[in-house]
Order: structure tokens, then C-alpha cells, then sequence
């Protein structure tokens, strides 16, 4: 792989296309895996940009621990920022589910698997 090849698909996550410094788009202009991996950037932007507007809620349980674990650290100081911490990790497990539900989306679609 030419090193210009290399350069492409590591900035192809950040910058698509016109993002790229010119030496880079003209060595694209040219380069047919270069022009693909671009092009599979592209599309997941584009599919991603899309799924914005898709709301997954977490599941009740979640939302139940939160809530207690917030209510119950306002009224201790004690032990307050143990229950933060349990908070914290549920609110990150919840958007960790989300992205992973996201993710298995776009997959299943680029697949064609409905």
C-alpha cells in the first residue's frame, strides 16, 4: 500500500473528501481504493447523520436505578459520591446500549438485513 493510501484511510474517519489536504485529494482523484474507502466513509456519515433523529429509550430499570440513586445522594453526604459513581455508570451503561443498538442498525442496513 502506498504511503499516500495510508494517510487517506487514516483521515477518511475525520474528514471526507474535501476535509483532506490537496496532495491527498488529488492522490484520491486517481486512486481507486482510495476513492472507495472515501466513498464508505461518506455513506456511514450520511446513515449516521440520518439515525439523529431516532430516540431509543433505556429500559425502565435503568432509568428506576438512576433516579433512585440521584434522589437518594441528595439527601447524604456520606457515601454521596459512591452513589454519583453507580449514576454515572448507569447513565454511560444506557448510552453505551444506544450506540451499540446504532451501530447493529447501520450494520444490518448496509447488509440489507431487515
Amino acid at each position: 500500500m502506498k504511503p499516500a493510501c495510508v494517510l487517506v484511510r487514516s483521515m477518511a474517519p475525520s474528514t471526507v473528501g474535501s476535509g483532506l489536504p490537496e496532495a491527498l485529494r488529488r492522490h484520491a482523484a486517481t486512486c481507486l481504493p482510495c476513492q472507495a474507502e472515501l466513498a464508505r466513509y461518506s455513506k456511514l456519515r450520511r446513515r449516521l447523520a440520518a439515525m439523529a433523529e431516532v430516540v431509543e429509550r433505556a429500559p425502565q430499570s435503568v432509568e428506576r436505578n438512576v433516579a433512585a440513586l440521584i434522589t437518594q445522594s441528595g439527601g447524604m453526604q456520606a457515601g454521596r459520591a459512591r452513589q454519583l459513581h453507580f449514576a454515572r455508570v448507569a447513565a454511560a451503561t444506557g448510552a453505551v446500549a444506544a450506540a451499540t443498538a446504532g451501530a447493529v442498525a447501520v450494520w444490518r442496513q448496509s447488509k440489507g438485513i431487515a
